[in-house]
């Protein structure tokens, strides 16, 4: 299901308005982190990192005629390998199973090419339109199916990524469920890079229907303009923000367009000097301390809410192609 950074933004703007998140203009985003900024030769030799993480396993969005999840699945997980990505983490909402037995086959053959999976709460359930006993109970839904497809790793699933990245619309309701996460010794999987990708998979759908190879060029050109613009944007804001680029974690869905075009954007990605790394690779960085600490105090879990808990202007960024929701109806 769609999911925006304006989500996560928006309930930042609350916390912070409401006096919980309380930031700094140094180069972190908490009192208890304070190390000096980095040298320019640091800053010039530092590699650009980023980390992939999949969303809504084991289905999202609508398949395009004659294709399944297991082949939308196959093209990702051999797209990732080919590009020697490292274990990439697929986040679970296993109502899809309940919904679809036959599509734990894609949640195994994720297992069986070496990626972890983590939990996204069974049914995609969005905290600021529930209330905190009714998500907690959608997490722990999640966990036996974890477990058991985890087995011998359960060590590997403590990861839990926020639906629509939704962390709680009152300060009452996002302390308790990081109090609650913490508790069941999860960490929360932060996004700093997202271009929207779930916006491409239902216009694809349409139009590979509809055999209209022209518009399908189209949505090739715009999904990988919009990352490239993407990358120019974050890396404005943590810039912006601490002088450096800090390991960047992208937001991802397993969607029929995604899985056709990820070859081509892993491409985009190294040809502008990133090197791939681990979601826990990536957030052993400093800046993602509220979320791999959840004993932490409340805090921004997006370069978007930082920016905007320090009034800071944001740099231009342009949005999708807005014929995306017309074409190929």
């Amino acid at each position: 299901m769609p999911k925006t950074l304006a989500t996560a933004v928006a309930a930042l703007l609350f916390l912070a308005t409401a006096g919980v998140v309380k930031g700094q203009t140094s180069g972190t985003r908490s009192p208890t982190a304070a190390p000096q900024p980095p040298s320019a030769s640091d800053l010039r030799d530092a590699p650009l990192r980023i980390a992939i993480t999949f969303d809504d396993l084991p289905a999202h969005g609508p398949l395009p005629p004659g294709e399944t999840r297991l082949e939308v699945a196959s093209k990702i997980i051999a797209a990732l390998h080919d590009a020697n990505v490292p274990p990439t983490y697929g986040f679970v909402n296993g109502v899809r199973v309940e919904e679809q037995p036959a599509d734990v086959a894609v949640l195994q053959a994720w297992r069986a090419a070496g990626y972890p999976l983590a939990n996204h709460a069974w049914s995609h359930m969005n905290l600021n339109q529930h209330t905190l006993e009714e998500f907690e109970s959608d997490v722990t839904h999640n966990e036996p199916l974890l477990s058991k497809l985890m087995e011998g790793n359960n060590d590997a699933w403590n990861w839990f990524r926020f639906p629509f990245l939704a962390e709680g619309d009152t300060p009452e309701k996002n302390a308790g469920i990081r109090a609650f996460l913490a508790q069941r010794g999860y960490k929360s999987a932060a996004v700093t890079m997202s271009f929207g990708d779930y916006q491409w998979n239902e216009p694809y759908a349409r139009c590979r229907a509809k055999s209209d190879e022209k518009a399908i060029t189209s949505l090739e050109n715009s999904y990988l303009a919009a990352a490239d613009d993407s990358i120019t944007y974050s890396r404005a804001v943590s810039h912006t923000l601490y002088n450096r680029d800090i390991p960047y974690v992208l937001l991802m869905h397993i969607g029929a367009f995604d899985a056709e075009m990820l070859p081509r954007l892993l491409d985009l990605y190294r040809s502008k000097g990133f090197q791939f790394v681990t979601l826990g690779e990536a957030e052993r960085d400093e800046f993602y301390l509220h979320d791999t600490d959840l004993h932490q105090p409340p805090g921004p879990s997006t370069l978007e809410g930082v920016m905007a808990e320090r009034h800071l202007p944001f740099p231009a960024h342009s949005t999708p192609a807005p014929q995306l929701d017309t074409l190929c109806r």
